[in-house]
């Protein structure tokens, strides 16, 4: 799930919880129910309580699909697939272990990777790293490039179609400087 739809979840499950307290209330005589049946009984054409329960309903069903996996490509790939069963890696932990061979070079720290699958034995990554000062850029980052996909290949039997580095940051005298 991404940001949008974990900020949209905190949204539905806050009201669903006003909801919730709602019903309690009502169940149990602690807030009135005269108001609720009024507000019920002139539900029938108004077009607000319409588009409100429209609204919902669409939040609710894009939460669903978000929760399905529907939204935001796959979480797990497939390395291996045969009569006994899979077997599985999640994107999160490829990405990890990608950072971590990226941070063995010297000069890099800070590494963050997205991964992407390209088809179902090949992967690209964009690496997201600061350099120390002094480092070869070149040099560095043709380093970076190999051990991914030298590792990557060995380890997984992916193979790695690209490798994007961005540098956002280079430390400098014990300051950072975008």
């Amino acid at each position: 799930m991404g940001i949008p739809d974990r900020i949209i979840l905190t949204l539905y499950t806050f009201l669903m919880a006003v909801f919730a307290l709602l019903m309690i209330g009502l169940s149990v005589s602690l807030l009135p129910d005269e108001p609720l049946v009024q507000m019920i009984s002139s539900l029938p054409g108004d077009w607000r309580f319409t588009i409100g329960g429209a609204i919902i309903f669409i939040i609710s069903i894009r939460l669903l699909l978000a929760g399905l996996g529907v939204f935001g490509g796959t979480s797990t790939l497939i390395l291996a697939e045969t009569d006994h069963g899979k077997t599985l890696v999640s994107k999160r932990a490829l990405e990890d272990y990608i950072a971590d061979i990226a941070q063995e070079v010297y000069g890099i720290y800070r590494v963050k990777v997205v991964v992407t699958m390209e088809d179902k034995t090949t992967i690209n990554a964009n690496i997201h790293a600061c350099l120390e000062p002094g480092v070869n850029v070149f040099e560095t980052t043709e380093e970076v490039k190999d051990n991914v996909k030298e590792t990557i290949k060995k380890v997984t039997g992916l193979d790695v179609k690209s490798i994007e580095l961005y540098f956002k940051k280079i430390k400098s005298s014990g300051k950072e400087k975008d």
